[in-house]
């Protein structure tokens, strides 16, 4: 919790995960500032009716953002329905947790040093078949996301890049509008990416 405070006073954004913290324990660090919860329900204390731990932390508070692997794999799709029901786009965040096999074929990879087997897109330990990070594309996540929670694309897309924003405390990107940077991707109905913009020169043009 002390930590927290130190970071934030040197302009540092902290963010929780892969903790076993009591939600005590989260109020303390919430107490001095803590708002980010980092892979959200993955290796986190979950939900209990006597200790509602972290998970159940990220849903009470409606200021703290929710970090989500939205690959329906470190998130089944009903819980990335109720995450979003709960927090909506505005305080979720879309992350990939994307290793070297993203974008990549089947097959055997590594991460960490420690062997990992690719098979239908899902990556996991050679050993024990733990998941061992994802080969989400953010395009992918955004694509689930609608298909899971069928709320309108202009609501959900917050959730790709201004929540980000925001959570980091980041101001002039996230969102199209006047004063802000053109960083902007189109995706065509299926989401596939057909052309990246970076401060509004077209980088990549698959049209």
């Amino acid at each position: 919790a002390e930590l927290v405070g130190e970071l934030l006073s040197m302009g540092i954004t902290p963010s929780c995960t892969h903790s076993a913290a009591k939600y005590p324990e989260f109020i303390a660090a919430y107490n001095n500032g803590l708002r980010n919860l980092s892979h959200f329900c993955n290796q986190m204390s979950p939900l209990h009716h006597r200790d509602i731990g972290l998970v159940g932390a990220g849903l009470l508070h409606d200021d703290v953002y929710a970090e989500l692997i939205c690959d329906k794999l470190h998130i089944s799709p009903a819980m990335i329905q109720l995450v979003f029901k709960v927090k909506g786009p505005e305080h979720v965040v879309l992350i990939t947790d994307a290793m070297r096999a993203a974008g990549m074929p089947d097959g055997e990879y590594s991460l960490g040093g420690l062997p990992v087997i690719v098979s239908e897109g899902a990556a996991r330990l050679k050993e024990g078949g733990a998941l061992a990070g994802s080969t989400l594309q953010l395009a992918v996540a955004v694509k689930n996301i609608s298909e899971v929670t069928g709320l309108p694309l202009k609501e959900l897309v917050k959730a790709s890049s201004l929540s980000a924003a925001n959570a980091l405390g980041l101001e002039g990107i996230g969102k199209i509008e006047p004063g802000f940077a053109a960083d902007i991707v189109l995706l065509d109905k299926d989401f596939n990416c057909k052309v990246t913009m970076v401060d509004g020169e077209v980088r990549y043009d698959a049209r």
